[in-house]
Order: C-alpha cells, then structure tokens, then sequence
C-alpha cells in the first residue's frame, strides 16, 4: 500500500484514490498493464470435419515478457490466463463464422458476445505455452432475441485443458458463403479482441469499500484509442468505443484481490498467484459507452477456507461484480501464506 494518510473514513471505509494506491503500480501487475504486454499468434489453423459439424483446429504461440507480473522484486512464472484463453477462443469464433457460416466483416463487425463461460482445467497450463492446441466448433443456433434478421450461435471451445462457451449474436447466415474483407487471424490490428484491447488501460478511481470489507465500489473511465489502434474490424467493432469484456474483466479482478487481501490480511507482495476455478461473462446489451465514467460494483460471496493434502491452507471465493452492461462471476482460489490470520468462512 502506497497511501501516506489513513485511507479509512470515519465510518471505517478504505477510501482509495484509485487502485494503483493499494496493488501497485500497473505497470508490474498482470491486471495493470501485464495482460496488455501478451503476445498471441496463431502459427497453424486448418478445418475438419466433426460430429456435428465442422471443426477449426488450430496451434497458438502465448508470449509473455519476463516482467509481466512482479511481486517485490521477484518475476512471476507465466501460465494460461484466463484473458489468453478469451482472446484464442473469441478470435478462432471470428475466423469460423467468416468461413462457415459466411459472415462478411461488416456482419462480423456488427456482432456482439452475449454470454461467455469459461472453465479451469485440473491444473494450470505452464509448458506449452508455444504451441497451445485450440479447438472450436458450433453446437447450436437459434433466433436471436434481439430481432428479425439475427441469430445465436452457440460456440463451444477447447483451449488446452480449459474449455469456453461462447454465446454470439450475429445478422442470420446469407444463403450463400460471402468473401469476408479482414481475415481474423492475420488481422489482428484493427480488432476488439486483436490489438485494441491493448492500447488502452481501463482508469480504476474513487475506490469505496466499507467496513465490512465483502463489497466495493469504484469509477471506471476507459483512455481513449488514437486513430491507428481504434478498433474497425471483428465482433463488436461497430459499437465502439465501448467498455469490452476484458476491459471489465481486469477491473473486476483487481477490485476483487483487494477484497481478498482484506479479508485474510494480506498484501500482494505476500500473495500468491490467483487461479481461476471458472469465469461468466453476461452481456444485457451490445455496448456501454465508452467514453462515460461507470460504476463498478463488487461483491465477494461463498468465501470458505480450504486446507489440501499437503496441509496448505487456500482461500476460495466468487467475485460477483457488474460493470455497464456486464455482469461477472469469477470463483477463484489462492494459498495463504504460512504467516496470514485468515477471517473464517462467510
């Protein structure tokens, strides 16, 4: 913590200017800039046929810079995120619709995620960062409830040992196979989930928590893109600039570790890693501006202590949160240091 004064009001809320002044600086957390500084490159995609209907199968290369996460003085080992597996499985889904459902790029451009699941496999994916085999397909369309002329596909995805469900709305399947413009998958640039999210960092201020340390609130502005990283192509383009998926991700993740830490006494530096045990994403709209200052509310809830076979003792809790049109749950898990005096279960 980074504050000179008590940050407590007279009523026992931590009051925080924004969340740098509790977790650091952004620029040596995952959730501050790390995720921004993550390369993803497809090196092999290629089609089959599948029970149900056509596969895309592909190989992608997850880079990390050594400094991606920092705790004191020590680099974090990189492993498969959770905003690494949205990124592969949302950009495999853009290059499937084109190919097989034959949705131009102004209808890929003018398509939105309406709900996305996401689960951990049994243990996190560390040594084949370099070739993470990905594997999509749709399982099911139906009407939209958004109108005449769209559709839901429901599009399953097998990233490693993780696996996501993605749920898009999109204008209905033409008759015939249309050329799309961009290929998703050389066209990173341009996209939502390509470079864009990249080149903004989501603004995290006027932090509230009260005394009972399980509920936060926060204000959330997004910096604007300059006119070469601003999105045009891929899901959702038409309806920037808008607070995206990953951009509410890592302002609910962050609001959610100062909870945790709260409540188990903590600080980041002592901490270790959090795993994601699954994430829901749930979108009521296509887009929320942007360019406006939000509210962002978090809650954590099922908080229980945990102890393995080894005899460590681990937190596990659900951060429920929403953020404009986006509402998050994520339950996640961390091991305690030998030293913390944790709260009991809630």
């Amino acid at each position: 913590m980074s504050w000179m004064n008590d940050p407590t009001d007279r009523h026992g809320a931590l009051v925080l200017p924004s969340v740098e002044d509790y977790l650091g600086d952004a620029q040596t957390r995952f959730f501050g800039a790390g995720y921004r500084a993550v390369d993803h490159r497809f090196t092999d995609v290629h089609s089959a046929d599948g029970d149900g209907g056509p596969l895309m199968i592909a190989s992608a290369a997850v880079e990390y810079p050594r400094d991606w996460s920092r705790k004191g003085s020590t680099d974090q080992r990189p492993h498969l995120s959770t905003i690494d597996v949205l990124v592969l499985g949302v950009r495999l889904a853009e290059l499937w619709m084109a190919r097989n459902v034959g949705l131009s790029d102004d209808a890929l451009r003018s398509s939105w995620i309406r709900d996305v699941q996401m689960r951990a496999g049994r243990a996190a994916v560390e040594d084949e960062l370099e070739a993470v085999p990905v594997v999509l397909w749709r399982s099911e369309v139906a009407r939209s409830p958004s109108g005449s002329g769209r559709s839901v596909s429901t599009l399953e995805c097998t990233v490693s040992t993780l696996t996501l469900r993605l749920e898009l709305d999109h204008p209905t399947a033409p008759s015939a196979l249309a050329v799309p413009v961009a290929d998703p998958i050389s066209g990173v640039n341009g996209r939502v989930v390509g470079a864009a999210y990249r080149a903004r960092a989501p603004q995290v201020t006027d932090v509230r928590i009260p005394a009972d340390r399980l509920t936060a609130d926060a204000h959330v502005r997004l910096e604007p893109w300059d006119g070469l990283s601003a999105p045009g192509h891929g899901f959702e383009a038409v309806f920037q600039p808008s607070i995206g998926l990953i951009d509410a991700f890592v302002v609910v993740l962050q609001l959610g570790q100062i909870l945790l830490y709260e409540l188990d006494g903590l600080t980041r530096t002592e901490s270790h890693t959090l795993w994601m045990r699954s994430t829901r994403w749930q979108a009521s709209t296509p887009a929320t501006p942007g360019d406006e200052a939000h509210r962002a509310t978090v809650e954590l809830r099922e908080a229980q202590l945990l102890r393995n076979r080894e005899n460590e003792m681990w937190r596990r809790a659900d951060i429920v949160a929403t953020l404009g049109r986006i509402a998050i749950t994520c339950s996640v898990a961390h091991q305690l240091p030998t030293h913390a005096a944790p709260s009991a279960a809630l």
